[in-house]
């Protein structure tokens, strides 16, 4: 799938990263007003102190949550006793020698390290992943959903071709919080994205709709195609524990689905709200289950 994101103004906070080769940009939350952080010579502290070299306001972060090194070995992220941990690409780390591309999270903030002699073209590359991607559980953000999804109604109907969208909701997730506080609720989004983008089609748009929802366009599936799908994504989360820093922990999901045919094809916003109101039906009529 492509898409056309228009009117993007890319920083150009780029030649401060240049000469060291290295550095992290932040992700995620979005922030296109920070550029990339050069690494320098020596000790690179992140956390919440104002004294870091990389202050994050976040109370998840701890004061000195974690340090970076430029050693002959290449460059190293340890965690300094941190009281939420360290992930590197989702695994929770102690110790770890970077590579260009890896994603670092502390609390509910990511940062991606890059480190190349052409660190110009990758962060520009990151910064256009940012505008199309969820920085935390890398699906589509809700921007891209809604360009896309109004691009393929237009398609289909034109072409009398089907299409469905699925909305679905984690359930009892604010519980995932309360429990086990939000750097694991993070955890939980991306694993529950990673399993979701395993068993889905190729050409499926999988997105972020907002904090523990998630929509799902399906190219030219028709009802049956949708229900199947739907109940994939179902079991697939429902299936095993998600082996989370914090233990194992069980959850399902919850889903709405439509899917008109192409002479009953309303608006992309109308196909969402229909979708949403179904996943509203599934979550008062007992929860883990889908509604069509």
């Amino acid at each position: 799938m492509k898409t056309t994101l228009h009117n993007v103004n890319y920083p150009t906070k780029v030649a401060a990263a240049k000469s060291s080769h290295q550095s992290i940009v932040q992700i995620y939350p979005l922030d296109l007003n920070r550029g990339p952080v050069a690494l320098e010579e020596g000790r690179f502290v992140l956390g919440r102190s104002s004294e870091c070299h990389l202050p994050i306001c976040d109370d998840a972060v701890s004061r000195n949550h974690a340090e970076i090194w430029k050693t002959d070995r290449g460059i190293v992220l340890i965690d300094l006793d941190s009281t939420n941990g360290v992930l590197v690409n989702g695994e929770q780390v102690v110790k770890r020698t970077l590579k260009s591309g890896d994603c670092i999270q502390l609390g509910s903030h990511v940062f991606r390290f890059l480190a190349d002699d052409d660190l110009e073209t990758q962060y520009h590359a990151t910064v256009y992943s940012m505008m199309t991607r969820d920085g935390l559980t890398n699906a589509y953000n809700k921007r891209y959903l809604q360009e896309t999804l109004e691009r393929e109604v237009a398609r289909c109907r034109r072409h009398d071709r089907p299409i469905a969208v699925i909305m679905m909701d984690v359930d009892h997730f604010k519980s995932v919080n309360d429990r086990f506080g939000h750097a694991i609720g993070d955890f939980v989004l991306r694993e529950i994205s990673k399993r979701l983008q395993s068993v889905i089609r190729q050409d499926d748009v999988l997105a972020r709709f907002g904090g523990e929802e998630f929509a799902i366009v399906l190219v030219e599936a028709n009802a049956e195609d949708a229900a199947l799908i739907a109940e994939t994504c179902r079991k697939e989360i429902a299936k095993s524990p998600l082996s989370s820093p914090a233990g194992d922990i069980n959850l399902t999901v919850s889903l709405g689905v439509v899917s008109p045919e192409a002479k009953d094809l309303g608006t992309a916003s109308e196909l969402l709200h229909d979708a949403d109101q179904r996943l509203y039906e599934a979550k008062h009529g007992g929860r883990n289950r889908t509604v069509f």
